[in-house]
C-alpha cells in the first residue's frame, strides 16, 4: 500500500466527510457532499455530527465533575476517543517511523494510532479516486488499490456496528422476556439471565441438543393430551409451559451456535 510516497505527490492527506466537492455517482456515501446525498443520508450525517458534539460535551461535563473516576458510557467514550485519534494520527506515524529507524520498539497504543491513520488515508484515497473520475481523470493505480481497501474497511466496520446494534437489541429483548417470565421480579429475572449465560458457556452442543429433543417430546405429548382432553385450564397450562420450555431450549442452542461462530471468526481473524 503506497500511502506515503504516493500521497506526497498530492500533499498531506486530510479526510473530512463530504469535503471533496463533486465526486462520481458511485462514490461511497461518506465522500459525497450534501448536494449529492438523499434527504435520509443528509439527515443521518447531521445526526452523527450532532451526536459527536453532544457526546464530547457530555464527556467533558462528566470528567469535570468526577475527574478520573467519571463513569462514561462505552458507546459515548468510543465515538469521542475515535474522533480524538484523528488529531494524533500523523504525529504517531512520524514518531513510529523515527523510533523504528532507531531500532526502538514502539508501544501498542502508538501502533493503534498508526493503523487508524492508515484507515483514514485509505478512505481519503477512495474519495480522491471518485473525485478524479468525476472530472474524467485517471487516478494512479496505488490510489485505486488504497481506495478499494478503504471501501472494504468501511463496509466491514459498518457490518460490525450493525451486528453490535443487533446484539444489543437481542439482549434488551431477552431482558424483557426474562422479566415477563419472572412476573416482574427484577431480581429473579437477573438470576435467570445469569443462568442462561452460564448454560451457554458450560453446556455442550450435544447436551443442549438432547435437552431440546426432550423438551419437544414433552410438547408433543402435551398437545396430544390437549386434543384428547379438550381445552381444560390445566391442560392448556401444561401446553404453554412445555412450549416455553422448548422455546427456551431452542434459544439456548442458537446462542451456543452464535458463540461458537464468534470464536471461530476470532481464530480466523488471527490467522
Amino acid at each position: 500500500m503506497q500511502s506515503t510516497d504516493g500521497m506526497a505527490a498530492y500533499g498531506h492527506w486530510s479526510f473530512m466527510e463530504g469535503n471533496f466537492g463533486l465526486v462520481a455517482d458511485d462514490a461511497p456515501t461518506w465522500c459525497k457532499n450534501d448536494t449529492q446525498l438523499t434527504w435520509a443520508q443528509r439527515k443521518e450525517r447531521m445526526e452523527q455530527h450532532n451526536t459527536l458534539l453532544w457526546a464530547k460535551k457530555m464527556v467533558k461535563t462528566l470528567q469535570d465533575a468526577a475527574g478520573e473516576n467519571a463513569t462514561i458510557p462505552e458507546w459515548m467514550d468510543k465515538i469521542v476517543s475515535d474522533d480524538d485519534k484523528k488529531g494524533k494520527c500523523r504525529w504517531a506515524v512520524q514518531e513510529s517511523k523515527r523510533l523504528k529507524a532507531e531500532g526502538t520498539e514502539t508501544s501498542q497504543w502508538m501502533e493503534d494510532l498508526v493503523a487508524e491513520d492508515a484507515k483514514w488515508a485509505n478512505r481519503w484515497a477512495a474519495c480522491k479516486v471518485a473525485q478524479l473520475k468525476a472530472v474524467d481523470e485517471e487516478p494512479p493505480a496505488w490510489m485505486v488499490e488504497n481506495g478499494r481497501r478503504g471501501v472494504l474497511e468501511a463496509a466491514t466496520e459498518k457490518v460490525e456496528e450493525l451486528q453490535e446494534e443487533i446484539e444489543q437489541m437481542d439482549l434488551e429483548r431477552e431482558q424483557e422476556v426474562a422479566l415477563v417470565d419472572a412476573h416482574g421480579d427484577a431480581t429473579l429475572a437477573d438470576q435467570n439471565m445469569l443462568a442462561m449465560t452460564k448454560a451457554v458457556r458450560t453446556t455442550t452442543l450435544s447436551q443442549q441438543s438432547h435437552v431440546l429433543e426432550g423438551a419437544l417430546e414433552e410438547l408433543d405429548h402435551a398437545e396430544v393430551e390437549m386434543k384428547k382432553e379438550g381445552m381444560a385450564p390445566e391442560i392448556v397450562h401444561t401446553v404453554k409451559h412445555t412450549m416455553r420450555k422448548a422455546k427456551y431450549s431452542a434459544h439456548l442452542l442458537a446462542k451456543m451456535l452464535d458463540r461458537k461462530m464468534e470464536l471461530a471468526n476470532a481464530v480466523t481473524a488471527r490467522v
